[in-house]
């Protein structure tokens, strides 16, 4: 958890003074005083380090970073209702009043503790993970399954952990509790603080050229900015994405995506080649064919992966197979495998831009046949960037788009 979550009860004081423009009447929407309702307004106003309100005679109204602070409110709750609603037994699920009670009874610390739960594997891990006593955790856990009605924690060998739909939980309430941090975010950007966190997963095809130079361009223009680049799986990466533990995921597309909750977008073709050392024997042995690139030694990913299909399509008719003494998804590996082997692979040339300009691989010059793949963003399907993290998407468009890449 980023930014720490405030009390719920004051953030719903808060999101009905900006609503209704009253104090008085945002009281009785949120069963609470008229002072205790000022005074939660005052204590978002020391976490957010901002005025939020201001009082007329004509009634209470949002600053501008109220305002900030009211939008990102709006997609907190809605996101935190679609959670219950999702976990929530059937009776609970098809009453709305019910729901809505239940929402009311949602604590800062029950949320903490799924999370947690839902991170470490375990009550024990998850205690130790936020630093709480494991009796507190175990108790703000199970009231959160008792008011859901439904099982969120079962037996394993490491202990007691969450469930399929706990795991559910936790990853929709990290994405609602994302909303509360970038509002943090925009409104200290309001005083001149831009502290954002750009959050980004990356995949191979984009970690060359694209993806560094968006962020030099981006720290260029916004030097206070924090950016943080994970690589991984793709799997592990979209699950990433989907939890707001990252805000984008740049790389090949699916085309559709594999879960319906997020959305692609094109940035550029990217087609593969056949790579070798510079100096390697095929690059002045005249005609270069299947049959001939067949002779070496080559390094290629595993089973599954598009680039090991079109390395099988491509010596499908030779009457010889190439040989493989290597298989890794690395291409740091791959690369430095290369520049110091007669070894050849299939790779984009945007991955070995720099070592093709260094003098260190080549592309060896055999037209693959159709191996384009789309390179693109992707973001969560309800994702509303920042203006930090739309200033990263214009900039990263326009480094998709330059021919120099």
């Amino acid at each position: 958890m980023a930014f720490a979550l405030p009390n719920l009860r004051h953030l719903r004081a808060f999101s009905a003074v900006a609503h209704l423009s009253s104090v008085n009447a945002a009281a009785e929407a949120v069963n609470l005083s008229q002072p205790a309702v000022s005074q939660a307004i005052a204590k978002l106003e020391a976490a957010f380090g901002a005025k939020l309100a201001v009082r007329r005679s004509s009634g209470s109204f949002a600053t501008e970073a109220g305002a900030i602070l009211a939008a990102r409110l709006d997609r907190f709750f809605q996101q935190l209702r679609a959670a219950l609603r999702e976990v929530a037994g059937p009776a609970l699920r098809r009453d709305d009043a019910a729901l809505a009670a239940l929402e009311q009874r949602i604590t800062v610390p029950q949320i903490r503790a799924m999370i947690a739960i839902a991170e470490a594997g375990s009550f024990a891990q998850g205690s130790r993970l936020i630093a709480v006593a494991e009796p507190s955790l175990h108790r703000a856990a199970r009231d959160f399954e008792r008011l859901v009605g439904r099982t969120l924690f079962v037996r394993a060998v490491t202990g007691i952990g969450p469930s399929k739909a706990a795991l559910e939980l936790a990853r929709r309430l990290k994405v609602a509790i994302r909303e509360i941090g970038q509002a943090d975010e925009e409104i200290s950007a309001l005083a001149g603080f831009v502290s954002a966190r750009v959050a980004v997963a990356s995949l191979p095809l984009a970690r060359t050229l694209i993806l560094p130079r968006t962020v030099n361009a981006l720290l260029e223009a916004h030097p206070q900015v924090t950016v943080e680049i994970v690589d991984g799986p793709y799997d592990n990466l979209l699950s990433d994405l989907r939890s707001g533990t990252v805000d984008f995921l740049i790389g090949a597309m699916r085309n559709p995506p594999p879960v319906g909750d997020v959305v692609e977008r094109f940035l550029l073709d990217d087609p593969f080649a056949v790579v070798a050392r510079a100096g390697h024997p095929i690059l002045s042995s005249g005609a270069i064919t299947p049959e001939a690139m067949a002779g070496y030694d080559w390094v290629v990913p595993r089973q599954g992966a598009p680039i090991r299909r079109t390395f099988e399509h491509l010596f499908q008719g030779t009457s010889r197979r190439p040989r493989i003494h290597v298989e890794t998804s690395s291409l740091v590996v791959t690369r430095t495998i290369l520049a110091e082997s007669d070894r050849l692979t299939l790779l984009s040339r945007r991955q070995i831009a720099v070592e093709e300009r260094l003098g260190l691989l080549s592309i060896v010059p055999f037209p693959l046949p159709e191996t384009s793949r789309p390179i693109g963003v992707t973001t969560r399907i309800d994702f509303l960037p920042s203006p930090i993290h739309s200033a990263f998407l214009d900039l990263l468009s326009a480094h998709a788009a330059d021919p120099r890449q």
